[in-house]
């Protein structure tokens, strides 16, 4: 929907801007900042507990996506930079939307001792997964009559890509084998800069305008 409202912007970049929460836990995961925990009951749940609040906290989001805004505005000063930044701004934002509908409450407000935020859908998996496979089907939808002019190999590239990455997270998120947290914790860094630049490379033509 983005890429749709507007099309200079590359692909790879919106998909780093909605993954950028959790690259930041993975950084602030490996610094001593936040945490991951493996419950002990995780056979049942399918999901790792968190101790995260400079990464997916609230505030810490919103600070996030007006960061994201402001650089946006400044990089495409001359070109309505404002847009920009507002769908820069929401892309980083929309992970705190779709965190707070599926994590439980474990998303804080303002700090780690802050009230916790969390709709639980985790504990409903099945719908869970549901939500967020109808939600990749609807970005598909909006995006692919945009990517027309891309070619047939940049469409199917993001179907397929798109694809492997429901694959993964409902094979990881139904899985009853505790994941080990410092291979997961790379993952948080990895995967944003993996889907991005793949996304990048396949949003070709985007590459042709600033």
């Amino acid at each position: 929907m983005l890429k749709r409202a507007e099309p200079r912007l590359h692909l790879g970049l919106l998909f780093f801007a909605v993954l950028f929460s959790d690259f930041l836990l993975g950084v602030f995961y490996w610094t001593g900042q936040e945490q991951a925990y493996i419950p002990a009951d995780f056979a049942r749940l399918h999901y790792i507990s968190f101790s995260f609040p400079y990464s997916h906290g609230l505030l810490a989001s919103l600070l996030w996506s007006v960061l994201a805004f402001l650089l946006a505005r400044y990089y495409w000063r001359n070109r309505d930079g404002a847009k920009i930044g507002i769908i820069l701004g929401l892309a980083v934002f929309s992970h705190f939307i779709l965190d707070f509908i599926v994590h439980v409450p474990e998303l804080p407000v303002l700090g780690r001792e802050s009230v916790k935020l969390g709709l639980g859908l985790w504990n409903h998996m099945a719908v869970a997964l549901t939500v967020e496979m109808v939600l990749v089907v609807v970005g598909l939808v909006l995006y692919l009559p945009v990517a027309k002019q891309y070619g047939a190999s940049g469409r199917i590239g993001v179907l397929i890509l798109m694809v492997a990455f429901s694959v993964l997270t409902v094979a990881g998120m139904t899985s009853s084998t505790p994941p080990d947290v410092t291979t997961v914790a790379m993952s948080w860094i990895a995967a944003p800069l993996a889907l991005s630049g793949i996304a990048f490379w396949l949003d070709q033509p985007a590459r042709q305008s600033k």
